[in-house]
């Protein structure tokens, strides 16, 4: 489960930086709404947001089964956290990024 949802959202992410890197601007593309002058902010921040996303998510899966194997936690719970992890996860990444990026600029 965690390769395909990793593999969905860096495919997702992938397919939005092709369209905007290969779109005409102006109008632009889907990431940088017209402004031609974001388009290198815009593909950093998706770009990193994704591989926090996938990596957060890594080591979520990684620390639970730690758990399940010295019999601290069940399957369930470990499924809990990683659902609460890949929800939280969804906007967390992006702003993440986004102050990353900013801040590297």
């Amino acid at each position: 489960m965690h390769l395909a949802w990793s593999a969905l959202v860096v495919i997702t992410v992938g397919a939005l930086l092709l369209l905007e890197l290969t779109s005409a601007c102006p109008p632009g593309g889907p990431l940088d709404f017209g402004a031609c002058g974001l388009r290198p902010f815009a593909s950093a921040v998706a770009g990193l947001a994704a591989l926090l996303y996938v990596a957060g998510l890594s080591g979520v899966l990684t620390w639970t089964s730690r758990l399940r194997r010295r019999g601290l936690a069940d399957a369930r719970s470990a499924r809990d956290w990683y659902l609460l992890a890949a929800a939280v996860g969804l906007a967390a990444a992006p702003l993440l990024a986004f102050t990353l990026v900013s801040a590297l600029r």
